[in-house]
């Protein structure tokens, strides 16, 4: 099988990232098995979005319900940056960003989650 990736593409009661891309280990009609920290995990194909490689752009995530480990910078709409998987609130609609922390600019992929 060629190297695959997904990511959650639907708001679901799984512990993974969202807006993280991972490895595909194996895939059949009915699922995927992704590679999360090492160990693989059954996901239901339908709730993925899964592609030939991650995209480079910064994917746009709308914060989960906040809980108390959720932090203040998380809890509205944010961007995980394709290069190095940093977290930062994205500014509204802004074209492209450079990540502080890998200080690389890409493009914001407001189509796959945000407003």
């Amino acid at each position: 099988m060629a190297m695959l990736f997904a990511r959650l593409q639907a708001d679901v009661p799984l512990k993974l990232r969202r807006g993280a891309w991972y490895r595909v280990i194996d895939l059949n009609d009915l699922q995927a098995v992704i590679e999360v920290n090492r160990r693989p995990v059954g996901v239901l194909r339908a709730w993925l979005e899964i592609r030939p490689r991650p995209p480079l752009r910064w994917s746009v995530v709308n914060g989960a319900a906040p809980t108390r480990k959720t932090p203040p910078h998380l809890r509205g709409i944010y961007g995980v940056c394709p290069s190095c998987r940093s977290r930062v609130p994205l500014p509204k609609r802004v074209i492209a960003l450079t990540c502080k922390r890998c200080r690389q600019e890409f493009e914001v992929d407001w189509g796959a989650g945000g407003e």
